[in-house]
């Protein structure tokens, strides 16, 4: 019975991490390229801001799980009564350590893009023609920031993947 209570909690820190790394992923990969080809910039940023607001509370929702599935999990992937000098456990603590460096990365990544890049764009291009070929000057810094930080989430969220399959691993 305990083992199908960790293999529930496993699922669910696994989903929730496909839920908001793969919605990350296919906004970054395939809606904002083909916006960007087929829509004129203000209506584009106007549709990504409402998918963005669509998106926000499963993603908030997708950490609170990943953090507390993520503590229910080391707890139960650490031994407690093994050597701290013990190569597998320095591997695993070490590597656990990246895992969690890299998803505070992210939070505070998702946290500047919601709360901070994503709500200043918006309000800057709320009143804008949305036929409008080219952005003002004052706005493109918005963009221009967002845009990295958009970038940096989505090599974060690999990189965190990657951790966990070395975790996994042992590596």
């Amino acid at each position: 019975m305990i083992d199908l209570f960790w293999l529930f909690i496993r699922w669910i820190h696994v989903l929730a991490a496909v839920i908001w790394i793969g919605g990350n992923l296919i906004l970054a990969m395939v809606i904002v390229p083909y916006f960007r080809k087929n829509l004129p910039p203000v209506q584009r940023i106007k549709l990504l801001t409402h998918i963005g607001k669509r998106f926000e509370p499963i993603v908030w929702g997708c950490v609170i799980i990943l953090l507390f599935t993520g503590i229910a999990n080391i707890f139960e992937a650490i031994d407690f009564s093994a050597s701290l000098e013990s190569e597998v456990v320095s591997n695993f603590m070490r590597t656990l350590f990246i895992k969690l460096m890299l998803f505070i990365a992210l939070v505070v990544l998702t946290g500047l893009h919601s709360f901070v890049y994503g709500p200043k764009l918006a309000s800057a291009i709320e009143t804008l023609d949305e036929t409008m070929d080219d952005l003002p000057n004052d706005i493109k810094p918005f963009v221009k920031k967002i845009s990295i930080v958009s970038s940096m989430m989505g090599v974060v969220s690999l990189l965190i993947l990657l951790a966990a399959v070395a975790l996994r691993m042992g590596i």
